[in-house]
């Protein structure tokens, strides 16, 4: 059924409605992905060890070494798809459309758009769904804000989707819990749809109001996906921990010294002191013979290379599978200058990650561009009919470094070694000029200047 027929139905029946939209289609298990994210792993589950029995009973702990993959593969997919901020391309040609094309860009920057979506990809990434919310709220001058707020379960909020037979968005459910006046804390939950919007408190029942959505959209961009960055490497990474902890096991045991002393010795050393010397006295073996002691360190002679081995085949598989680049000292030290066409083929990998998220935060942002036309169309009614009529696109950016060196190279060969930019554009695009006009101003002084000078010498 689509919202308007469970509507038709329901809505005079709150907890039923609800109970109808607050389900999920895909099984998640947030709180699992929240703990693997933060920590809780498995190997802090390892029990303790026990040796000996009756009076010789005693407990070992054993190493819990967590290695927190996760946050590496999270960060790293959020850098390489927001790490450079998505920009808005106006695609108007007239200039009429600036003025209404400013609007949705203050919005974006008074809401640090730009810092919101690292927030939003990275709860995505991390909870396979989340939401923002946008709403409008008018302060004292009666001026009227627009603000976005970032809903997912970290923030205590259950979030519920609901489509038609399209695969339209037609329902948004919120269900989270605020302490009211009376100090006590209550449900809530709170629909929202197309045409209306239900708020709902349960007290001793359900107390709900009925609001017009004046937008005529869903005041709410969805996002989902499939799986955590890291849930095809979950059993790798808990084996790597693992490992590193029993390696750490066996150096606590291996790794201090052990004197093996075979007869009686009769001066111990003391401790700090300096050129120690063991003598021991002599003892009948049992043929007759004077046996005289003797003092050895136990050393390990078999070096762990078959867990360094699969370490590294582990680690490999971690990086290789999440498309993450494995930035650490050890790799990146016998690097040497790499040109920036070189740099986009050794992280390919994760470019081709970051633009297969852009399949879900391309769709995203554009709808999040259509619902804030749809606001301001009722919060700034003078501008109706022309964001009615802006195009807007959205451009992602890339976070490597770009070689202009070789772009004006490349641009220089290709006009047969012609100039390629004005002497005007040159200095605006100089980052060392302050004041690129007034800078302008001067260099055509001294060029008038020189002339001057020139023609006097000709005289």
């Amino acid at each position: 059924m689509n919202i308007k027929e469970i509507l038709e139905k329901y809505e005079s029946d709150f907890s039923k409605l609800t109970t109808i939209l607050c389900k999920d289609p895909v099984e998640r298990k947030i709180e699992d992905y929240e703990k693997q994210y933060e920590g809780e792993h498995d190997i802090l589950n390892r029990p303790v060890k026990t040796i000996g029995k009756g009076a010789t009973l005693k407990t070992i702990p054993q190493a819990k070494l967590v290695i927190r993959h996760q946050k590496k593969i999270v960060n790293m997919a959020v850098s390489f798809l927001f790490g450079e901020p998505a920009k808005l391309i106006l695609n108007n040609k007239d200039d009429k459309y600036q003025e209404t094309f400013d609007l949705i860009d203050n919005i974006w920057n008074k809401n640090k758009l730009d810092y919101f979506n690292k927030k939003l990809a990275r709860r995505l990434f991390v909870e396979t769904k989340v939401a923002e919310l946008w709403y409008v709220i008018i302060d004292s001058d009666n001026i009227k804000h627009i603000k976005v707020v970032l809903l997912c379960d970290q923030n205590g909020d259950e979030i519920y989707s609901h489509f038609d037979n399209n695969g339209d968005l037609d329902a948004f459910t919120r269900r989270y819990k605020l302490e009211d006046i009376d100090e006590k804390t209550y449900e809530h939950i709170d629909v929202y749809t197309a045409e209306n919007s239900f708020f709902g408190i349960k007290k001793e029942a359900w107390q709900v109001e009925k609001k017009e959505n004046l937008y005529g959209k869903i005041p709410v961009i969805y996002y989902q996906q499939a799986e955590t960055e890291w849930e095809d490497v979950q059993s790798e990474i808990d084996r790597i921990e693992m490992l590193v902890s029993k390696s750490a096991d066996t150096n606590d045991y291996f790794g201090s010294p052990t004197l093996k002393i075979k007869g009686k010795i009769t001066n111990p050393p003391e401790k700090g002191e300096v050129g120690k010397v063991l003598r021991f006295t002599g003892e009948t073996g049992p043929e007759g013979k004077t046996e005289y002691g003797d003092a050895e360190y136990l050393t390990w002679t078999h070096a762990p290379e078959a867990v360094k081995l699969e370490y590294e085949t582990l680690k490999d598989i971690i990086y290789s599978i999440t498309s993450t680049p494995d930035l650490s000292f050890n790799n990146v030290q016998g690097l040497t200058k790499t040109s920036g066409e070189a740099l986009k083929f050794l992280f390919m990998d994760s470019i081709l990650k970051a633009k297969d998220k852009e399949e879900i935060f391309g769709e995203g942002l554009t709808r999040r561009i259509n619902l804030l036309k749809a606001i301001l169309s009722i919060t700034d009614v003078k501008s109706k009919q022309s964001l009615e009529e802006l195009d807007i696109s959205i451009q992602f950016g890339d976070i490597l470094p770009k070689s202009v060196t070789e772009l004006v190279k490349s641009l220089s060969t290709a006009r047969g070694g012609d100039v390629i930019m004005s002497q005007d554009e040159a200095v605006r695009q100089n980052p060392l000029v302050s004041d690129a006009e007034e800078d302008i101003k001067r260099m055509e002084k001294e060029k008038g200047e020189t002339s001057k000078l020139g023609e006097s010498y000709e005289a």
